[in-house]
């Protein structure tokens, strides 16, 4: 009996490079250390396409930075292999350098325009259609509308087989939480505009949790028929009230993400800050020095009620991730397996720049950095550097975390 491992080609006495067994090809995607490679990979033809699409579904592929650079593209970035140390100057993917992304999920990014509208984009995919979502409510004058939108989250790859999917927003100026179904919904659905101050979104177990500042922890169901998105503002289930008992022992941190580990657990990562004076080295009369630099992560495990997921049992501090790294930053929120990518470091949490932080000169507002960006060691807290940014594009859009998708 066959193998079925094997795909069998069709002129056995011929190569026939695109029906190589199974093995063999997922040994070669072992040895491509940046998922662009993949991408790549799964380009070839379409039974090597079978074979990355699912090496990657049992593996979850690294994320690479995605750049902007100082050059003469004004709508394009690069993307930086953190395995190789690698600027790709050769992928040009049509986003604009100067702008702000509020998020990548699934493949797409996130931007904001002038009127507090939303544009989804896959930059990934020439063929996808740009999504444009109502605006969302906000006063009549912004200045830094790009700044003014935190993070976007998708449930789901809006393609046209998957047509059904929630964006999930942390919006304004007190950071506040709003949701959408573009197919069912012409309007946002507000939640409890007396509840601000969230950092950071995510899907888990068929709800949405949210994390604020001093610990806050609240859960969401997108799919709930208990109100009206024009009517009543949706009140969140609050798993871990802010300043709960359990922080109290615990420094105020900058910022906080929430992100499902490798083995399903929910994990909120604190981000904590410390001045720093003359970081640059060069400064321009009208600007002001960076004075916040990463100090320190600390994590923490949620468990929650197996039966309602909606509240909290326990809330243990963890001290190792073992073989997994965390990404966060203006994406969303990711985990790893380390040990699957040469040159990734385990018990390690990366990060980028996504301090809302920014000044003016002659009217124009402009990003202070990005230079806050690393790889921090859970055992020993240490640091060291995955990508440092040029000083002369401290003006430019932050990078962020991305995940070229297999088309």
């Amino acid at each position: 009996m066959q193998s079925p491992n094997v795909l069998k080609p069709e002129n056995s006495s011929q190569p026939d490079w695109a029906h190589l067994p199974v093995p063999v090809l997922c040994l070669i995607m072992d040895n491509l250390s940046e998922p662009i490679y993949h991408a790549w990979f799964a380009g070839v033809c379409k039974q090597w396409h079978l074979v990355a699409k699912d090496y990657n579904k049992k593996k979850k592929a690294l994320p690479m930075l995605l750049l902007s650079l100082n050059n003469d593209h004004k709508t394009r970035r690069v993307l930086y292999g953190i395995t190789e140390g690698k600027i790709f100057k050769n992928i040009n993917l049509e986003v604009f350098y100067a702008r702000r992304c509020c998020g990548f999920s699934h493949g797409w990014l996130a931007t904001v325009d002038e009127n507090m509208a939303i544009t989804l984009l896959n930059p990934f995919n020439k063929s996808a259609t740009k999504i444009t979502l109502p605006s969302l409510k906000h006063r009549k004058r912004i200045k830094i509308p790009q700044f003014n939108v935190l993070k976007v989250i998708l449930s789901h790859n809006p393609t046209p087989s998957q047509d059904n999917y929630t964006v999930v927003v942390i919006y304004a100026p007190s950071k506040l939480l709003a949701f959408i179904n573009p197919t069912q919904q012409y309007a946002w659905t507000y939640l409890d505009e007396n509840i601000t101050g969230f950092t950071d979104i995510t899907f888990y177990g068929g709800l949405v949790y949210a994390v604020g500042v001093r610990g806050l922890v609240v859960s969401f169901d997108v799919n709930s028929k208990n109100y009206s998105s024009s009517h009543q503002q949706l009140k969140p289930n609050i798993i871990v009230p802010r300043g709960c008992a359990c922080h109290t022992t615990l420094r105020y941190a900058e910022r906080e993400y929430i992100v499902e580990s490798m083995k399903g657990d929910l994990l909120v990562v604190r981000r904590f800050m410390e001045r720093k004076e003359g970081l640059l080295e060069e400064i321009e009369e009208e600007e002001e020095e960076r004075k916040n630099l990463t100090e320190s992560f600390k994590v923490h495990k949620l468990l929650l009620n197996d039966q309602t997921k909606g509240s909290l049992e326990e809330h243990v501090e963890v001290k190792s991730l073992g073989d997994e790294a965390l990404f966060v930053g203006d994406n969303q929120s990711m985990s790893i397996l380390a040990s699957n990518f040469p040159g990734c470091q385990p018990n390690s949490i990366y990060f980028t720049d996504d301090s809302i932080d920014v000044f003016a000169i002659k009217n124009t507002y402009r990003p202070k950095g990005p230079f806050d960006m690393g790889i921090y060691c859970l055992e020993n807290g240490t640091f060291q550097k995955h990508y440092t940014p040029e000083y002369k594009h401290r003006y430019l859009a932050p990078p962020l975390w991305v995940v070229p998708p297999l088309q």
